[in-house]
């Protein structure tokens, strides 16, 4: 296996007070004046890992990246033993801060790139602000639809059925979950999770985010790597705070449908077509999704979908990988060598500081 590099270092970072109490981590690196782009991470609620600054061409890119709402160096943090408010942590809250931080940095339009999670707050910002964006590139692409959330919950159990049985189980047991209901009014499988892991009962919270996390594992096993590698920590271990944060921003964010079921209404979209609904926003953006055949936990449906409905995108499905891998990253690479090149000789690309 061929060893990476380190990663280039941060040439700057900071907090940003984004209101309602928040404030978020940032870090810069690559060419002060070079094209601007900024790196969205997964969960949602994942640390900001330094990996990610070894996909940019570091010559000739300005590279951003930060910890959303409650995520990793950000604060408060999500994770922290005891109640939790998350009212202020939505999908409209993370695009707003994006765009403080965007004018913070005096940037007037930025190439977005989102990794799982990130790739859906991509389409979220773009959506919401395409004059300020050069391109997009997603990897390993969400949209956080109610299908995907179900099938990531409950479906995807017809392929692990003994880690899945031990994931309802706990819900069965401690949360209200019934798997034989399939009534419209059912508890869903991620809503009792949600509830377990900010209960305000610290034993049955871990015990509800080491099982959660250990789900994931699962699922994200066939033909994994890159940046969505395992995060759960051994069963006997204490949960730790970064687990915590990910097991209630992720059930906050899917028991909710990502915040973005009606994301497109506002532009004429119909009600609940989600982030499909609103792809002709991105007429004329250059778009690049990467996704891997083998992703069992995210369906390369949803990648075809957005796709389909985005006129002059690329999609690249890497045959043999799942929810990331070292093929998916060097394309991933070359891909976002290709759209900062592209973006330098656009006339869509700006005075910096317009």
């Amino acid at each position: 296996m061929r060893q990476e590099p380190e990663p280039p270092a941060a040439t700057a970072s900071g907090m940003l007070a984004v209101g309602d109490g928040h404030e978020i981590f940032w870090e810069a690196s690559g060419a002060a004046d070079g094209v601007p782009v900024v790196y969205l991470h997964g969960g949602p609620g994942s640390p900001l890992t330094s990996g990610y600054r070894r996909s940019v061409p570091t010559d000739r890119s300005r590279l951003l990246g930060l910890s959303q709402r409650g995520a990793g160096r950000s604060a408060p943090s999500a994770g922290s033993p005891g109640e939790v408010d998350l009212s202020a942590n939505t999908t409209a809250h993370l695009v707003a801060d994006l765009e403080r931080l965007r004018e913070h940095r005096g940037i007037g339009a930025w190439i977005v790139q989102g990794v799982s999670w990130g790739s859906t707050l991509a389409l979220a910002y773009a959506q919401a602000h395409p004059d300020r964006v050069l391109g997009v590139l997603l990897f390993a692409v969400t949209s956080t639809s109610r299908r995907e959330v179900d099938w990531i919950t409950e479906g995807v159990g017809a392929l692990y059925p003994e880690a899945w049985d031990a994931f309802a189980r706990l819900a069965e047991d401690h949360g209200g979950y019934d798997r034989h209901d399939r009534s419209p009014e059912r508890l869903r499988l991620v809503e009792s999770y949600r509830r377990m892991v900010t209960s305000g009962d610290r034993e049955l919270e871990d015990a509800a985010v080491r099982v959660w996390m250990t789900w994931e594992d699962a699922h994200i096993g066939i033909g994994g790597g890159g940046p969505s590698g395992p995060h759960a920590g051994a069963a006997g271990d204490p949960v730790t705070e970064d687990e915590r944060g990910v097991a209630r921003l992720v059930t906050h964010y899917w028991a909710h449908d990502g915040f973005v079921a009606d994301w497109a209404a506002s532009w004429g979209a119909a009600p609940g077509s989600g982030l499909l609904g609103g792809m002709e926003r991105l007429a004329g953006i250059p778009g690049v999704l990467i996704h891997g055949r083998r992703d069992v936990s995210g369906p390369a449906l949803t990648a075809w979908e957005l796709h389909h409905a985005w006129p002059g995108s690329e999609l690249m499905i890497i045959e043999d990988e799942g929810h990331g891998g070292p093929a998916m990253v060097e394309e991933w690479r070359r891909s976002l060598a290709r759209m900062v090149d592209a973006a330098t000789a656009s006339d869509r690309y700006p005075d910096p500081h317009a």
